[in-house]
């Protein structure tokens, strides 16, 4: 039997994966938690954020801390910028340990916003918002028109001061997105593994695709949705189809 390799505390690689609910974080972690040579964790700063911004900061600088030897080339966690009470404290520790970055992003904002609607349905009936057994996939819904508009004015909001709050950290970063992942996983992930410095591998994960990339089979009243941005730069992000059903 090969015996894996083990690094030193200095050869190891820390990362912070910043994003937005609904880009597909849950995924990404889980392929990259199938790589033998990363640590990944989810949203531990949300977990936290009800023990105060001192806990937050205090769980994060002892994760940053490798140990001497140990078998993971990579450690890293992803998390929200809603989540963390303390930014600029937050940042500084990511600017001291010379993290890298990870951006991840959704460029179709109006598939974001029904997934956000389409994972709150799936977190009512499951209590997780990840989609792991075909039978709990939510069905075709009616879209209340109030709750997309705020769904689409929080996501521009956020999305920018996450862009401009990453901007600011100056530290190396790598933007990805959905749907490059979607689209071309082998090709994304051979972009992630060599900015984190780790070699390709065959990584797998369980999740699943909540929402039909196709909205107008997701969404009963999705011509009436639909006319409601007619003219906009959102008229286009209804009719993208990019992947096979569901």
């Amino acid at each position: 039997m090969l015996k894996r390799p083990v690094f030193m505390r200095h050869e190891v690689t820390l990362y912070v994966m910043f994003v937005m609910g609904r880009v597909g974080s849950t995924y990404l972690t889980h392929l990259l938690n199938s790589h033998p040579e990363i640590l990944a964790l989810s949203e531990e700063m949300r977990e936290l954020k009800e023990d105060g911004a001192e806990a937050q900061i205090a769980w994060a600088k002892e994760f940053m801390i490798p140990p001497r030897v140990g078998r993971y080339r990579v450690r890293g966690f992803s998390a929200k910028p809603h989540d963390i009470l303390d930014p600029d404290a937050f940042g500084q520790l990511l600017q001291d340990k010379q993290c890298k970055i990870l951006h991840m992003q959704r460029r179709n904002r109006v598939k974001t916003a029904i997934s956000v609607i389409n994972g709150r349905r799936l977190a009512a009936k499951t209590g997780m918002w990840g989609l792991f057994d075909e039978d709990d996939r939510p069905s075709a819904m009616t879209v209340d028109f109030e709750e997309f508009d705020r769904a689409i004015k929080w996501r521009e909001e956020w999305d920018d001061k996450l862009t401009d709050y990453v901007g600011s950290l100056q530290l190396p970063t790598l933007p990805i997105y959905y749907e490059d992942l979607c689209q071309d996983k082998d090709a994304f992930l051979d972009d992630v593994f060599s900015f984190l410095g780790v070699s390709p591998y065959p990584v797998e994960a369980q999740t699943m695709k909540i929402t039909n990339d196709d909205l107008s089979k997701v969404i009963k009243n999705f011509d009436e949705l639909r006319a409601r941005y007619e003219g906009t730069a959102y008229e286009a992000m209804f009719d993208e189809v990019l992947l096979p059903e569901v």
